[in-house]
Order: structure tokens, then sequence, then C-alpha cells
């Protein structure tokens, strides 16, 4: 009799919890992905249910951390602040999946960035080891610095010239995602750097960033006024300016996504995840579902966001079956 009233609060248990919605923290420039993936999956699953709470891209992370989220989905790379939070709560690695690409025209400072130079500079390219030699100053990806035009090999007269480096704050996602990425974790900038943010606004001025002083905008309009300059912004900020390619290749939909332009960035989803116990099965079942090519085929590029490759799709299902290693699993 014990045995049979286990057996039935068990199941009335797991019941319950299967009726329970998924709670999702997500970026607020990722609504309309979040809802489209949700709505093709809830057709094929009825049952299930998701409660959105939308957030700007600096809090969402905290719902996963604060044990308020089953999961979030974030429009950037996540910040070490936000890992050494997760760390603290759960004495374990964030896990992170790539879930789209992040196009040029992405919401906030979810983009892909483009390099740019004022439209008279006659660099024609320009590699990820020569953006560390020019931004940074360990030069953990270079091997020296690079001040002057005539260092990147340019002639005539503008290479006596320094180089006027343009950039975001090392608060902001696209400084954080630059530092990471292309300097990797070099927290030293070369010291004649204009660093330009929208996290911190000025309060002598107590300006606020609109769609015509974001930091991209000023980068934009910081370089199209001098020659000697360099910057990475949006592409849709770069009037007057003159994007170059990276390594050879120049940023577009066909190079973001086939994810051959050397600065592409991802959407991520973030969920808990431990080895010594299964995942959740609905959260197991959505994220398939996402990172199948069904899932992938109502990422909508009016959004910003692409699809992934076949084979990016197959390297996230492959973290997601993997064990998970000491020290997790955040990376593409």
């Amino acid at each position: 009799m014990i045995a049979r009233l286990l057996l039935l609060f068990t199941l009335a248990a797991a019941s319950a919890a299967a009726q329970q919605p998924l709670r999702v923290w997500a970026y607020d420039g990722l609504k309309p992905q979040l809802e489209r993936w949700e709505s093709a999956y809830t057709a094929q699953h009825p049952e299930v249910h998701f409660t959105n709470t939308y957030h700007g891209a600096a809090a969402v992370m905290a719902g996963l951390y604060d044990g308020v989220a089953d999961f979030t989905l974030m429009g950037r790379e996540i910040w070490p602040v936000e890992t050494m939070a997760y760390r603290w709560v759960y004495q374990a690695q964030p896990f992170g999946l790539a879930v789209a690409t992040a196009g040029l025209n992405a919401p906030g400072q979810a983009f892909t960035p483009v390099v740019i130079v004022n439209k008279s500079n006659p660099i024609a390219t320009i590699t990820l080891s020569q953006l560390d030699a020019i931004y940074a100053s360990e030069h953990r990806a270079a091997p020296a610095n690079i001040r002057t035009w005539g260092d990147l090999g340019l002639t005539g007269p503008i290479a006596t010239h320094a180089i006027h480096v343009y950039g975001f704050g090392g608060e902001d996602p696209l400084g954080v995602y630059f530092r990471h990425d292309v300097l990797k974790m070099d927290f030293k900038p070369n010291p004649a750097s204009h660093l330009y943010t929208d996290t911190e606004q000025s309060l002598a001025s107590k300006k606020v960033a609109t769609p015509r002083n974001t930091a991209a905008m000023r980068i934009a309009a910081a370089v199209a006024a001098d020659p000697y300059a360099i910057g990475y912004t949006s592409a849709l900020a770069a009037h007057g300016t003159k994007i170059i390619p990276v390594a050879n290749i120049a940023p577009s939909s066909e190079t973001l996504a086939d994810r051959t332009y050397p600065m592409t960035r991802s959407a991520w989803l973030f969920f808990r995840r431990t080895n010594d116990k299964p995942l959740d099965p609905r959260i197991d079942a959505f994220v398939r579902f996402v990172l199948s090519p069904e899932g992938q085929a109502v990422v909508q590029s009016k959004d910003g966001f692409l699809p992934l490759t076949p084979k990016m799709q197959a390297d996230q299902i492959h973290k997601l079956e993997a064990p998970i290693p000491a020290a997790g699993v955040t990376e593409e």
C-alpha cells in the first residue's frame, strides 16, 4: 500500500512539473526570434508552455544564477562578471550554446562589427593580428605595437601619421567581445585609444543613447572626420567611411552566414547543466528543436540574426551530448 502511494505521489509530482511553464529570461532585442521559436515548437507540442521575461542585455543572465529562469537567451557573449556570479551560486561554469549568427543589423550592441577607416585612407585590408597590434598593449595575438600607418605597410604622406584608434568601452558588449575575441583578453588597451560607450553616460551632460548618438554612431562620425582614424562599429553606422575586409574577407550576409568573416558573433542560449543529473527533458527537447534544421529555418534576417551553418548546428548538439569539461562549455 505504501509503495503504491509513493508511486502515485511520484507520478503526480512528475505530471505537475511537466505542466509548469518553461521560464525564459531573454534579451529584448531577441523577442521576435524567441517567440517564433516558441510558436513553431508549441505547434508540435501544445502541452508545453513558456513564460517570457525580457530585459536589457546586462540583466538577462541574472535570471539563471538567481534561479528564476530555466534558460536565458543572450544577444551577446557572456561577460566575466556573469560567469563569476554563476560560479559563486552553483560552483560550476554556466553552460552555453550558440543558437544563431549575429547579423550586421542585429539590435543594440548584438551586431557583428565591421572595421572602418576614413574614405581617403588607401588601406585595402587588415588582419586580426594587426588589430591586436593597433588596439592592445600586451599583444597576445601580435608580435609588437603598430602605432603608425607606416607600421601597417602604407607609404606616402600617411605613413608617418599616428593611427587614431576608436572603439567601444571596456564595459560595453562590443568592447567585451573585442577584448576577448580579438585582443585575447588583453586588459591593457592602446593608451591613445578613444573608447565610446552606451553603458556609462556622462553624469555632467546626463546624455542617454539614442539612435543618433550611440557609441556606434559616434565612432563612425569620428572616423569620418579624421583621415588617420580606424574604428570598429556597426555597418549601419558607417556612413562617410570605408569598411575594410578582415583577413581579405569583406563582411556581408553571405560571409556571416557561412562564418568565414573572422569577427562573426553569435546569439547564445544558457541553461544549468551538470554531469551528475540529466537535463530537464523539456529543456533538452526545446534546445534540440532550436538547433534543428526546422528551428534554424525560422531564424529571420529582418530581426538581425542568421541561421547557424549545418556544421555549427552539429557542433552545438555534440556539446549538448558530451560530458561537461571541468572548465565548463561556453565557447563555440
